[in-house]
């Protein structure tokens, strides 16, 4: 996270397919010492980012808002993302995870290994409103892991989930996954996302969390209409 927060940054080139300006960085320390190290991350700065309707400008923030909350709740699933400033201007710097890129959701669904990580997943992304969570979105890292990238269109104060994984509808919210939920909604948000979602965003959160608390099972798209598009 130091390294993240405070490396020199190098851009390498453009990833290809994002719709915003999205890039591929070395991070450097600033004050190498015998052995030096090295991370790659994925610069998103806020000038490269195109205008939405229903979106302010700042997607950035949301990427490191998702981070900040699975963080919190202890879920994993999100890489290190943090706030700083780059060569373009600030933006998120989130570490780049080594990934099988023949994989995606529809994929990984298959092997009964990563049925928890995608459970947790489904429950995340409808924590956080997550209105863009494509197939493509969800890597199998050479790590073992299981993450989840592209989270900047999330957080919105309305409802507007899109996504892909609808294949635990009806099922039951693990119990540890409710104990997580309970203590967001006794406790409150992190302090960290004060700053990165606005008051009524945040309170929506907190709605959604009691909502999936009190429900207690994975909800079920009975539109059939709540998936992005394209969905890979």
């Amino acid at each position: 996270m130091d390294l993240l927060t405070h490396g020199e940054l190098t851009l390498i080139g453009r990833m290809p397919w994002s719709s915003n300006a999205t890039f591929l960085v070395d991070v450097l320390p600033t004050d190498p010492g015998p052995v030096e190290c090295l991370l790659q991350g994925v610069y998103k700065p806020g000038r490269g980012e195109r205008p939405l309707h229903d979106f302010p400008p700042g997607l950035y923030r949301r990427e490191i808002a998702a981070w900040e909350l699975a963080r919190h709740l202890g879920w994993g699933l999100i890489p290190p993302t943090v706030l700083r400033d780059g060569p373009l201007g600030e933006g998120s710097v989130q570490l780049y995870v080594p990934c099988d890129y023949d994989e995606h959701y529809f994929t990984i669904l298959e092997d009964p290994a990563h049925a928890d990580d995608l459970r947790r997943l489904a429950l995340f992304d409808l924590l956080v409103n997550n209105t863009d969570r494509k197939a493509g979105h969800v890597l199998a890292g050479h790590d073992g892991g299981l993450w989840a990238i592209d989270n900047s269109l999330c957080f919105h104060h309305q409802f507007k989930v899109r996504t892909v994984i609808w294949d635990f509808g009806g099922q039951p919210i693990p119990a540890r996954h409710l104990a997580d939920l309970a203590r967001l909604v006794e406790d409150g948000l992190p302090a960290a996302l004060d700053d990165l979602l606005d008051p009524f965003e945040r309170d929506a959160l907190l709605t959604r969390a009691k909502a999936l608390l009190d429900g207690g099972e994975m909800p079920v798209d009975t539109s059939g209409r709540r998936v992005p598009w394209p969905l890979l």
